[in-house]
């Protein structure tokens, strides 16, 4: 009889103590699943393009262009101005936002709007190697009132081996538009979506080496003498490895989630 007593007894103190140990144990797990994300942010080629500023710290320039703004132009955009003489074909001459890798793999997209008045302007996804001077790119191309413009999938001075989107996609002189780059070692798989698109639509594969380390990001630039392109990217997102802040959402962050749910296991 004394035994059972001792138990029940015993059972009823340690209750509560054990119940805060549990949801003090629940926090610190949930903290320790914050900092690990934070650390994984940093490996991430991602950013949402919000709160004013870059949100990846690994992004450099190369030609930085004169005018360009995070959210001040368009909330929550990259904006970028195009100078003119700024191509990206025989020669990269572009505005390009890149960051430095060594990665055999690799899966981006990127959602942007384009508004020019020139008879070439390019802009885009590209991965980069600075040591063999060349490239792999999905990029739009647009032109004069004729030809409108199409998505070209390139090396240096050549296609990757699937032919050119024609010109599908409303007005001449302004475009919205989303385009994705997948690499597995040395084959590349390129998609885009329209504005009306539900789904990828595929351009097709292509077999090409680079020699690390690679420049992986966005670019843009007036590809002719005389004219401007205005190019908003809403987003650079990284497929395989998340950015912290989705750009579908833009407002639920890791952080949040990790406190909304810390608070929960305090109060229970």
């Amino acid at each position: 009889m004394k035994t059972q007593l001792l138990k029940i007894s015993f059972g009823l103190y340690m209750r509560p103590k054990f119940r805060n140990v549990i949801t003090h144990s629940v926090g610190v797990c949930l903290l320790m699943l914050l900092f690990a994300g934070v650390a994984g942010a940093a490996d991430s080629f991602g950013d949402p393009f919000e709160k004013g500023k870059l949100q990846n710290p690994n992004w450099e320039w190369q030609n930085e262009p004169p005018k360009w703004d995070v959210g001040k132009t368009r909330e929550d955009h990259l904006y970028i101005d195009s100078e003119p003489n700024r191509n990206l074909w025989a020669a990269d001459a572009s505005h390009f936002l890149y960051q430095e890798t060594d990665t055999d793999i690799f899966d981006v997209e990127t959602h942007f709007f384009a508004k020019w008045d020139t008879s070439s302007g390019v802009n885009g996804l590209v991965v980069k190697s600075p040591s063999d001077d060349n490239w792999v790119t999905i990029k739009f191309w647009s032109r004069d009132a004729a030809a409108k413009g199409h998505i070209q999938y390139q090396t240096k001075q050549a296609g990757m081996g699937p032919p050119d989107i024609q010109w599908r996609f409303g007005d001449w002189g302004d475009v919205e538009l989303s385009l994705r780059l997948k690499k597995e070692g040395d084959t590349y798989t390129a998609w885009y979506k329209a504005a009306e698109d539900k789904d990828w639509v595929d351009i097709g594969e292509g077999e090409f080496e680079l020699t690390p380390p690679l420049w992986l990001g966005i670019y843009a630039g007036v590809a002719a003498g005389t004219g401007n392109l205005e190019v908003e990217y809403e987003y650079f997102k990284d497929n395989l490895n998340p950015f912290p802040v989705e750009p579908g959402g833009k407002a639920t962050t890791t952080w949040g989630a990790v406190k909304a749910q810390y608070r929960k296991a305090h109060k229970d």
